[in-house]
């Protein structure tokens, strides 16, 4: 459902086609409901009656790896990016600026 989902929102049946569902067979419509109302909550919100796929679940199934969080340095920084360890220091108490 979700690879369905790539190709942009869609309604219930809308998505179930893409899928390849067959809904009328004994039971399937009722199953699949099932599935779409416990997986808005993870990777797809439900707008108005279209499902949406969510950025990171499109970004997870295309295969884009999730942005660092963080600041780089400064703006003439050329270092690798990543996580790095960092040490704070607390002023004596006579220091302290108002």
């Amino acid at each position: 459902m979700l690879q369905a989902m790539l190709a942009g929102p869609g309604t219930f049946y809308q998505i179930c086609e893409r899928a390849g569902f067959d809904i009328e067979a004994a039971g399937m419509e009722h199953r699949l409901r099932m599935i779409f109302s416990r997986f808005i909550q993870g990777n797809v919100r439900l707008v108005g009656i279209r499902y949406v796929l969510k950025d990171a679940a499109r970004a997870a199934l295309l295969g884009a790896e999730p942005e660092q969080a963080g600041q780089v340095a400064a703006p003439h920084f050329r270092g690798t990016v990543g996580a790095m360890p960092v040490v704070v220091v607390r002023r004596p108490a006579a220091e302290v600026r108002p």
